[in-house]
């Protein structure tokens, strides 16, 4: 089963690279926006929608000739950049070695060390609520949470190297607001956990689900098997305010279910939005392994709707706003990290527009980054 996985997966990525000759849109250097940032941004205020599924056929493209690991996967993970006690990270390129017990497990599940393997981290959505798998998924994994997991590029790193940011000391110092290069880029993943079990494995790819090596702690004690890409946020700063896409796939109503009671399939209520639907057509057609992924809508300045990922803001995905959530992604020495949760009604809601300048007095602004909420203090 694992070497038919294999072959699927190597099938895929041939036809993905006959797909971008077809779309004739350039990859080679997409994440810097191309020879001319402008010419990019003319095209992207064009149609905002073709622009985000040209760079999710790109990040889905592999890395190099000759590796097997997607563009997005060569990102730098954020457990390596914000780490234990505050410490620096290392270089960008640099990757952490996997855990001795998750190394162990792989060799015996016959997984491949040269792959990227996906530590996922994270199971709390932005409400602090989780997203649970049910229906159609394995009794083993009913009630288990959808897994996160948050990467950045390399413009992004450096920055936050440069400013000293990857601790909570080094953002305490800040004498001004944060400013990002326009070629800062930010991907959040959201994961169907399958460990071990092919049979569930091969329904998924059946889906069109891409299915990645990965691995999480829990109570001490390293899983580690398959997990399936149900969600991706796709994030850079092309403008001011960053472009905001996100993409799902089609059919996470099969496993993912709302937390009410009882439990219905998880869909997404804020689109995909009426100028991603034909263009969603356009490019599942044209690429094939991508076929089960659509784009939900791109949010840039200004605000026109709320947006939201089914996947990634399940719960209060008709008051999210990527843009002005992360408008609020601000410091304060006496008050901490801003608080976006907003008391109304005797309820909590997010913002679903920009919010007056005063209400950040004392206040660094963090530049709509608000991965850098997981830095530590270094002691």
């Amino acid at each position: 089963m694992r070497r038919a996985i294999s072959i699927t997966v190597l099938s895929a990525l041939a036809g993905l690279a006959q797909a971008q000759n077809a779309n004739h849109f350039d990859c080679s250097n997409f994440l810097q926006f191309g020879a001319d940032i402008n010419k990019t941004r003319t095209a992207f205020a064009q149609s905002p929608e073709t622009m985000a599924w040209n760079w999710f056929a790109c990040l889905n493209q592999p890395s190099t000739a000759q590796s097997s690991n997607l563009v997005w996967e060569t990102m730098k993970p954020s457990d390596q950049v914000y780490l234990p006690n505050g410490a620096p990270p290392g270089t960008y390129d640099s990757s952490a070695p996997l855990p001795a017990a998750v190394v162990t497990q792989a060799k015996a599940q016959g997984m491949n060390l040269s792959r990227a393997f996906h530590n996922l981290n994270a199971t709390q959505q932005v409400d602090g609520l989780i997203l649970q798998m049910g229906g159609a998924v394995p009794d083993a994994q009913q009630g288990n949470p959808v897994r996160f997991q948050l990467l950045m590029g390399k413009d992004t790193f450096d920055y936050i190297v440069k400013n000293q940011v990857y601790n909570m000391n080094g953002q305490a110092a800040l004498a001004n607001d944060l400013h990002f290069p326009p070629t800062a880029w930010e991907l959040k993943a959201a994961w169907l956990w399958i460990g071990t079990d092919t049979t569930y494995q091969q329904t998924l790819v059946n889906d069109g689900y891409y299915i990645a090596q990965a691995y999480y702690q829990q109570d001490g004690k390293y899983q580690v098997g398959y997990a399936a890409l149900s969600g991706l946020h796709v994030v850079n700063k092309l403008d001011s305010s960053w472009v905001w896409t996100t993409f799902e796939n089609i059919n996470n109503s099969k496993y993912t279910v709302t937390n009410a009671a009882p439990a219905t399939p998880m869909t997404n209520t804020t689109g995909p939005t009426p100028a991603a639907k034909p263009v969603n057509a356009s490019f599942q057609a044209s690429n094939p392994t991508l076929s089960k992924y659509e784009l939900i809508g791109v949010e840039f300045q200004p605000i026109t709707q709320v947006l939201a990922n089914s996947q990634l803001e399940s719960a209060f995905q008709n008051t999210s706003s990527c843009l002005a959530c992360h408008s609020t992604a601000a410091y304060s020495n006496d008050d901490g990290y801003f608080n976006f949760a907003l008391n109304k009604g005797g309820g909590i809601v997010y913002p679903t527009a920009p919010l007056p300048a005063s209400d950040f007095d004392g206040y660094k602004k963090l530049d709509f980054v608000w991965s850098l909420k997981r830095a530590q203090w270094q002691r």
